[in-house]
């Protein structure tokens, strides 16, 4: 009896868990994704992220202050954009 409570409320809390990362994103507002952080190329003044709610990575295109900012981070962020011209992402602000 205790195995069958004790998983039925693992099973509820990993729904629970998984379902509020789900909403990440869709929580935060138009323009706003929030993942983690996977890489930033300073080179070509990018970075990117794997969106909590896609699960799937992201590139923004950043500003030199940005890209700065986020070299040695290692982390969840949120990020503010713009869609360019391209169809890519021009981020405006990035929150830790």
């Amino acid at each position: 009896m205790n195995k069958k409570i004790i998983l039925t409320g693992a099973l509820l809390l990993g729904t629970l868990f998984a379902s509020s990362a789900t909403l990440a994103c869709d929580a935060m507002g138009p323009s706003t994704h929030m993942g983690q952080l996977v890489s930033v190329d300073a080179d070509k003044q990018t970075f990117t992220i794997r969106d909590a709610q896609s699960s799937s990575p992201i590139t923004f295109v950043a500003t030199d202050e940005i890209i700065t900012g986020l070299k040695g981070f290692a982390g969840s962020l949120m990020v503010n954009y713009e869609e360019n011209d391209d169809g890519g992402f021009d981020a405006v602000g990035v929150t830790f």
